[in-house]
């Protein structure tokens, strides 16, 4: 309901004068919301860091340093998610790539183990036939 500005008596929806005072009434309409000025609107988020330690982590992945890889990827994984930091990836990426690598060593190792012990390489082996040869290369 709308009121007279001039003496304060209710109005009629679309009347266009005051029926006490008779004074014309404008058309009454909702004020709109206030934006802000764009000098003064809010700054833009800056993007989240990435985490120094999961890069470290990943780095160190590459290098021959017992257990520091590993120590600094956890934390790093530990503050992404803590901290909402990126570098999430670079943590998992350098526990996966050293895990791999570790695994890889081992089977090799195991087979070179397996070979060795199974006399393809000793002198019986080559007296059979069966062993390593460069001349069966050629």
């Amino acid at each position: 309901m709308t009121f007279c500005p001039n003496c304060g008596a209710s109005l009629k929806p679309g009347a266009p004068a005051c029926p006490r005072c008779g004074k014309p009434v404008a058309k009454i309409t909702r004020p709109q919301p206030i934006r802000p000025h764009p000098i003064y609107a809010a700054y833009p988020r800056r993007p989240a860091p990435t985490n120094t330690f999961a890069i470290l982590g990943f780095v160190m992945a590459w290098l021959p340093i017992p257990l520091a890889w590993l120590a600094l990827s956890i934390v790093g994984l530990v503050q992404c998610g803590q901290t909402g930091q990126k570098g999430k990836g670079f943590a998992i990426a350098g526990i996966l790539l050293r895990v791999l690598s570790i695994a890889a060593l081992i089977a090799g190792i195991a087979l070179l183990i397996y070979y060795a012990d199974s006399g393809l390489y000793s002198p019986e082996g080559w007296e059979r036939g069966d062993g390593f040869s460069f001349t069966a290369l050629g």
